[in-house]
C-alpha cells in the first residue's frame, strides 16, 4: 500500500473522533525535506489547538505503526481559502462559489477552467464561467479542483455601493 494512502487510512478515524474532516493526506519533497501535510476543516473553520492536538496524535500513531520509512516533517493545517476539493461529494457542499478546475485532458483545446460551481449531477461536476458559458465534466476526468478566492467578486454582482471606488 502506498505511503500516502496508509497516513490516510491512520488520520481518518482521528479526524472523526474530534469531529473534523480529513480534507486531503500530501506527500511534499522540497530541498531535500520531506514532508507529510495533512489538511483538516469543520464547519465553521478549524482552530490551530485543534491542528496541534491532532498533529500530536496521528505523530503517535505514525510512529508507533512506522507508517513512514524516511524521516519526515508532519504538518497539520486548515485547507485554506482555496480549499481543495477532492472528492464529487465535497464539491456539492460548495455549489455556488467560485472554483477552478484542471482537467486531464484538453476539452476543446483547452484544460483550465474557472467559474461558479455548478455541480455535481449524475457524476458530473460543472462550472458556469464569467460570460455565462456552462463547461461539465466527469469527476473521473478533472485532475485538480479548487475553490479560488474572488476579491472582485463584490465589485462584479453589484456589491459595490460606492461609485468610483473610493470609499466615503
Amino acid at each position: 500500500m502506498e505511503v500516502r494512502e496508509e497516513v490516510r487510512q491512520l488520520a481518518e478515524p482521528l479526524a472523526a473522533e474530534d469531529g473534523l474532516e480529513l480534507v486531503d493526506v500530501e506527500l511534499l519533497v522540497q530541498a531535500g525535506r520531506r514532508t507529510v501535510r495533512v489538511l483538516l476543516d469543520r464547519p465553521g473553520g478549524i482552530r490551530v489547538a485543534d491542528c496541534a492536538r491532532f498533529s500530536r496524535r496521528l505523530s503517535d500513531c505514525l510512529d508507533m505503526n512506522q507508517t513512514v520509512p524516511w524521516a519526515y516533517h508532519l504538518e497539520v493545517s486548515s485547507p485554506g481559502l482555496q480549499r481543495p476539493l477532492r472528492t464529487l461529494e465535497v464539491t456539492e457542499r460548495f455549489v455556488g462559489q467560485r472554483a477552478a478546475l484542471t482537467t486531464v485532458m484538453a476539452h476543446e483545446g483547452r484544460r483550465n477552467y474557472e467559474g461558479i460551481l455548478i455541480g455535481p449531477a449524475e457524476g458530473r461536476v460543472g462550472v458556469r464561467d464569467d460570460e455565462g458559458h456552462e463547461y461539465w465534466f466527469e469527476w473521473a476526468e478533472v485532475k485538480d479542483a479548487h475553490l479560488v478566492v474572488d476579491p472582485w467578486a463584490g465589485r462584479r454582482n453589484g456589491g459595490d455601493r460606492h461609485k468610483g471606488g473610493g470609499r466615503r
